[in-house]
């Protein structure tokens, strides 16, 4: 094809202006999201691009006049490239015609190349050929390799510094919504496209009217291929010091239809799933009810060289010590109907373990004049079952009409059994106490939940009214018996307390939510929504706990102060006005207010039938909402949010009553308390240079809470008592870029980033006000480098930079740094024989002796396939060098914590995998070329 270039006059600047149209060859048709690039001839560091708009146009500005090889490419298409001159009187390239003749009717593959990056509105996309792995490699290897995109050892997905809530195939819900599954489940080779949503709700999505409301979601889409007949692996391992491992992942896929069989047996710790969907979906976990504080809402953990900031839920399925897994499951998705109007995702999942657990910690409590120092030993040994089945349902009966059900059922069941010893001291003060305890608990809890929403569009410019409701349900019934010693030195003489207990506990928690919301436009660029809500929650605690009688050798002796029950209700409605407004197709912003009404009651009732601390509060909020994308370009997004939130103190903070479960731990709560009002803005922004991969993002989170609440502590005898208290001026700042580019070198892929995390809160020690700051500097780099699927090399570095300064004692303050390094290598030496390798170097200083670390984790492996790699035989070793640590430092507003586990140590194992792939498909491989099949 022939690109006539005009020019506009004489030359009188140095930079000049390209423009082009890119069409169909065949039908004239302009095509959009085309990807158009200037390479400069001399300079090939110099490039310039960017994607047509839906009119075909692009337009370049401000490109060094000179002649410049131009390249025109598109998914299916032929890619053209042509030399050009810019002029400083502008240059018009004309109408570039692609022809389709790319693509084989015969399913031969096409030269048509794919862009590693496309940005589409609200969807950053990535060509997962653009990001090669090893042949076996998971999803989740893949996402590692993704710029921006973080992936921690526990396997929670991190964009642009916000964590993704959801994880869907194709669309459609995998296991449910757990991202766990499905990243460390489906391999690499079967994924076509990794797409990061930042989400709209169900009412924006059937409404077309964007309410502001955001949540990020990856969506992974399964190449054409993959969806004829089966694929997956099945894994039989053996190996010294009685190590096994059993896996089945089977997929059968569809463009309707999914099925997915998972099952696994294991005793190296592997868990290729997570059930933190658990204590969301019971609203918390009620048994803190009667458990101490842990000292401070938030903590920065540190395991193996890799850096947390936030809590950890109770159900966390995170690996520490020595576990046996036992697993399966199975996810089945279809479409029903002539029209396919009737769509139903659901999965049913079941596990099993039990394991050994030995920990060590160190510990530091901030005091008034003195630091108190506890040493604790303490060996664990657990057993865990569970099941859990999601369903959804969505049923179109109309094209004005939208359905969705959605019901799910979860049921675990815990048995720990525990002993502990432990010494506290004063810096200088000397010996406070010690003992030991003998701990038994056993848990049960079933939890279900049921959401059902109905949305009807009005007809044209008449809006739509949708209703949502929702119901929860969940019970739990523990029993402990707990045997302790507890030694006191506080006058010479050490003071001994026995405790022989048996306490029954039951706990229920039930609610529902109702919601309205009835959106209309306004015009063309204008749009309303009024939305009211109503939820109610009731929690009901009840125990009942008994001393050991040694006449009768029974539990019968009840204690009153540990025997009550705690009943409370609390319910918010809210009133919410917005606008949206839409003044180009680049740009759309909302506003909106809500007023708002929380309120609580609870009374907590004794053993001698009295009442104490009996709650009725309510309150009243106007809270203000907005929201903005901005969309310049094709390869440019801008979003930008602004909310205030409330949230309520929980009951157990309201209640005027002591609470000595725990003889070490007592706290009391305090009627007065406010509710916490948060102020939060948050920007973010991706840009990506077309047709040469260059990819960059940047984010920013800032939030200020006011009547946050915190805690008074002081510590009297070795015993920490807690009060908590509403402070003004608590904030956060979580800020980074990530930036992700190919280089000279064919085949190379330079990743960088960097995240700072500052907090700023203030707390009271024995009524004294204190104010923590922390900072959490932590820089990273890798490196990627592929020659399609005979080498495959990575390399990662990150270095964290942890500082803690207290301004009441100087003592306390903290500073630390933390080092990781990986190094993975696949290489295929000689054909169908291929040498893995993985280095993993963690490093930390500046904690207590025995709390440092600095060890290099080696696992390797020789691969040899068969049957056209259908079958594939290796030999590994894990942790060669026998050095592996688990080691991890949890940061609290008064308290240092560093604890060290059992882990798994060095063993080799030999593995028999086939390869489950449809018929004819067996010697398949990853398309070293990147193209379209």
């Amino acid at each position: 094809m022939t690109i006539t270039v005009r020019n506009a006059g004489a030359q009188n600047a140095a930079t000049g202006t390209f423009t082009a149209k890119v069409a169909d060859a065949g039908s004239g048709q302009p095509i959009e999201f085309a990807a158009v690039t200037l390479k400069n001839s001399a300079d090939s560091t110099k490039v310039f691009g960017a994607v047509t708009g839906s009119t075909g146009q692009v337009k370049l500005l401000n490109i060094p006049a000179g002649a410049y090889n131009l390249r025109v490419s598109y998914l299916g298409y032929r890619t053209i490239e042509r030399q050009v001159r810019v002029e400083v009187t502008g240059t018009d390239a004309g109408t570039i015609l692609l022809d389709q003749s790319g693509i084989d009717l015969k399913e031969i593959a096409v030269k048509g190349e794919k862009a590693a990056v496309t940005l589409k509105k609200d969807t950053l996309e990535f060509n997962a050929g653009s990001f090669k792995t090893r042949p076996d490699a998971t999803t989740e290897e893949l996402l590692k390799k993704l710029p921006g995109v973080e992936v921690d050892k526990d396997g929670n997905i991190t964009v642009g510094g916000q964590r993704a809530s959801r994880l869907t195939v194709d669309g459609k819900d995998f296991f449910g919504t757990d991202p766990k599954t499905a990243t460390k489940n489906l391999p690499a080779d079967a994924i076509d496209k990794v797409q990061i949503v930042d989400s709209k709700t169900q009412e924006a999505k059937t409404t077309g009217i964007d309410d502001g409301q955001r949540e990020k979601v990856l969506n992974l889409t399964i190449k054409k291929d993959k969806k004829k007949g089966w694929f997956g692996n099945a894994t039989a391992s053996m190996g010294n010091t009685d190590r096994y491992n059993g896996y089945l992942s089977a997929n059968s896929f569809s463009d309707t239809r999914q099925l997915a069989i998972l099952a696994m047996s294991n005793n190296v710790n592997a868990a290729n799933f997570s059930f933190d969907d658990l204590s969301a979906f019971s609203g918390g976990n009620i048994g803190d009810v009667f458990a101490p504080p842990a000292g401070g809402s938030f903590s920065i953990n540190v395991n193996n060289g890799t850096t947390t900031i936030g809590g950890s839920g109770v159900f966390d399925n995170a690996a520490r010590g020595i576990v046996n897994t036992h697993a399966g499951g199975i996810n089945y998705s279809n479409e029903f109907g002539k029209k396919k109007n009737l769509k139903v995702s659901s999965s049913y999942f079941t596990y099993f373990s039990d394991g050994v657990q030995n920990k060590f910690s160190d510990i530091q409590d901030l005091g008034k004049n003195d630091i108190l120092r506890t040493t604790e030993n303490s060996l664990v040994n657990s057993d865990n079952f569970a099941h859990r089945a999601n369903m959804k349902v969505e049923y179109h009966p109309d094209t004005l009409t939208d359905i969705f059900f959605r019901p799910n059922v979860i049921y675990n069941h815990t048995e720990n059994v525990s002993s502990r010893n432990f010494q506290s001291n004063y810096d200088q003060g000397g010996n406070l106490n010690a003992g030991t305890q003998n701990f038994k608990q056993y848990n049960t809890q079933p939890s279900y939940f049921g959401e059902f929403t109905a949305l009807r569009r009005l007809g044209y410019q008449k809006g739509s009214l949708s209703v949502r409701i929702n119901g929860t349900w969940t019970k739990a019934t523990s029993d402990w018996n707990n045997i302790s010693a507890l030694n006191t030195f506080t006058g010479g003489n050490p003071v001994t307390r026995d405790i022989n207990q048996d306490a029954d506990q039951y706990t229920r928690t039930q609610g529902f939510t109702l919601n309205g919301n009835y959106a209309r436009p306004l015009g063309k660029k204008w749009s309303s929504n009024v939305t009211y809500t109503y939820n109610e929650s009731n929690s009901l605690a009840d125990q009942v706990t008994f001393d050991y009688n040694p006449v009768t050798d029974k539990y019968e002796v009840i204690v009153p102060s540990l025997t009550n029950r705690f009943d409370y209700t609390n319910w918010n409605q809210a009133a919410r006005l917005g606008f949206i407004n839409t003044p180009s197709k680049v740009l759309n912003y909302n506003f909106g207010v809500s007023l708002q009404q929380p309120g609580l009651t609870g009374k907590t009732i004794f053993n001698n039938g009295g009442n104490e601390g009996l709650l009725n509060k309510d309150y009243w909020n106007l809270l203000p909402r907005f929201s903005l994308n901005y969309n310049p370009a094709n390869n440019r997004s801008l979003q930008v949010n602004y909310a205030e939130t409330v949230v309520m103190p929980s009951a157990i903070n309201l209640q005027p009553v002591q609470n000595n479960t725990n003889p070490l731990f007592q706290r009391e709560g305090n009627p007065d308390l406010q509710p916490r009002k948060n102020h939060r803005l948050t920007l973010n922004f991706n840009t990506f240079k077309p047709g040469t991969d260059y990819y960059w993002n940047g984010y920013f989170a800032y939030n200020v809470a006011f009547d946050a609440i915190t805690n008074d502590t002081r510590v009297e005898n070795g015993v920490q008592y807690y009060r908590p208290l509403n402070v003004d001026g608590n904030f956060n700042i979580n800020t980074g870029s990530y930036f992700g580019m190919p280089t000279g070198l064919k085949g190379l892929r330079l990743n960088l980033g960097i995240n700072v995390y500052a907090d700023h809160s203030k707390n009271f020690i024995s009524s004294v006000a204190n104010a923590t700051d922390r900072l959490n500097l932590g820089p990273n780099a890798s490196i990627n480098y592929d020659i399609a699927d005979k080498l495959n090399v990575s390399y990662g570095t990150y270095y964290g930079y942890n500082k803690v300064n207290n301004q009441l004692k100087e003592a306390q303050d903290d500073s630390y740094l933390n080092i990781g390094n990986n190094l993975n290598i696949s290489y295929e030496f000689i054909k169908d024989f291929r040498i893995e390798t993985e280095i993993n170097h963690n490093g930390v200083t500046g904690r207590p002796a025995g709390y440092n670390i600095n060890y290099f984790l080696w696992n390797a492996s020789l691969v040899k396939y068969f049957m056209n790699r259908r079958i594939n035989v290796a030999f590994r070793g894990f942790d060669i060098l026998d050095q592996n640590t688990n080691v991890n430092r949890s940061v609290f507003n008064t308290r240092i914590e560093d604890t060290r586990y059992n882990n798994l140590t060095r063993y080799f194992y030999l593995s028999l995998t086939y390869r489950l792939a449809k018929a004819g498909a067996g010697n398949e491989r990853r398309n070293p070329r990147n193209t379209v099949n």
